[in-house]
């Protein structure tokens, strides 16, 4: 649940809420409260549900492998608090990974899907359920017997990402890798930007 998500369900976007989302979206506060107005006339209880985001999901990545399981996927990785809906900043995170962006940017974003208690690090623990992840989604028929088991490649990235060796992965760490190395890069956000 990064960024201690909370449910945006007033009838007008806070300014707090907004500069927040403004920084690890890139989009202005204009822009986001703009996006909010639009967000909640389509959905006025608040949160898209799963069906609503299939659609959604379709329109914004139009050449994807659209299997049902492919939405269920994403959806799950987009839910952030785990309750079956999205919510707009669940939504606009969603949309933000999805769309173009920077490498810095998107290495952000993904940073704050992956850090599953809202912590603002990255542990081990959740390292290596993007690894389990990405071994999961490899659509591939390539032969996975080449592969090292998920532990082990999981404590490689993170000896990769962890650069001051404390045991915890900054937000700091996970960019500059991540900006410096393009296949660690590719693999960050192999989970995030899922276009086929």
């Amino acid at each position: 649940m990064g960024l201690g998500c909370c449910k945006v369900t007033t009838s007008k976007m806070q300014n707090k809420v907004a500069k927040d989302l403004s920084r690890h979206t890139g989009l202005t506060v204009i822009e986001l409260k703009s996006y909010y107005n639009d967000f909640m006339k389509d959905y006025p209880r608040g949160h898209i549900s799963k069906q609503q985001f299939r659609e959604v999901y379709e329109k914004f990545v139009p050449n994807a492998n659209r299997t049902q399981e492919r939405v269920e996927k994403v959806f799950k990785r987009f839910d952030q608090n785990n309750d079956g809906t999205i919510d707009f900043r669940e939504f606009m995170f969603a949309l933000s990974a999805l769309s173009s962006g920077t490498l810095e940017q998107k290495l952000s974003l993904a940073f704050y899907l992956y850090d599953e208690n809202g912590d603002g690090v990255l542990s081990f623990e959740e390292v290596l359920q993007i690894v389990e992840v990405m071994y999961t989604m490899d659509d591939s028929p390539r032969d996975k017997d080449g592969l090292p088991a998920a532990e082990v490649f999981a404590r490689r990235l993170f000896n990769e990402l962890d650069v001051d060796k404390n045991g915890i992965i900054t937000l700091g760490e996970f960019t500059s890798v991540g900006c410096k190395d393009s296949t660690i890069a590719n693999l960050l956000l192999a989970n995030v930007d899922q276009r086929d």
